[in-house]
């Protein structure tokens, strides 16, 4: 069972969010000695609750510069939703193309936002972590699906409520490319690299890795 060291609760608004989801054209300009085109999908399971908005948060390692993939899962009257680039019984998301500087980034923070009308709620980790990633220049950089697993608690009244999540990093290429094709046509897909995260170097329990699943399933298989 993880150990939930998140969740920052708040009663105010922290404004609105920024949909990197929603396609942005890619030109040659983003491909260069200097920069890289980030990729990948940004997703959750259906099967738990759905929060308002998403939000996975990275940084430049040398500028301290802000980045973010977003999306809103939930209908808002003023500016509408995320539309799904594709559902699958245990993956509802779509894929995402941000152009950025080379570099090295980390992730090192997310937030899950809910309004019911009457008041917002707020979760964010509390306890900071570094997973650090590569933007190779003049390469399409493929960081994988981003998965929200969403929790939930009881509260005083044995009623089920949100409780956070926690997110799940996989390699989904073989569905993101087709998407990516169709969606961003400009984008060349011969010259990717993976740059899924491999470590991490501030833990966190909140976010899974590829290589913390392969551990679990040996320690599994040792086991029977």
């Amino acid at each position: 069972m993880f150990r939930l060291v998140l969740l920052c609760f708040t009663l105010f608004t922290t404004g609105c969010v920024t949909n990197s989801l929603v396609p942005q054209p890619i030109t040659e300009a983003d491909l260069s000695e200097t920069n890289g085109v980030l990729v990948g999908s940004f997703s959750r399971d259906p099967s738990g609750p759905k929060y308002y908005s998403q939000t996975f948060r990275f940084k430049n390692v040398s500028t301290g510069k802000e980045h973010s993939v977003s999306s809103q899962p939930s209908f808002n009257m003023f500016s509408g939703k995320t539309s799904d680039d594709f559902k699958l019984s245990n993956s509802h998301g779509g894929v995402f193309a941000l152009s950025l500087p080379a570099g090295e980034y980390t992730f090192h923070n997310f937030r899950l936002y809910q309004s019911n009308g009457y008041f917002e709620q707020n979760w964010t980790s509390q306890e900071p972590y570094s997973i650090p990633f590569s933007i190779q220049a003049n390469k399409v950089n493929y960081v994988g699906e981003i998965k929200l697993s969403p929790l939930t608690a009881k509260n005083v009244f044995g009623i089920k409520v949100q409780a956070g999540g926690v997110w799940i990093i996989s390699d989904q290429k073989n569905r993101d490319f087709g998407v990516i094709a169709t969606k961003h046509p400009e984008i060349p897909l011969n010259q990717v690299v993976s740059v899924i995260p491999e470590r991490k170097e501030i833990f966190t329990p909140l976010v899974i890795l590829p290589s913390e699943v392969k551990e679990d399933n040996k320690q599994a298989s040792k086991e029977i």
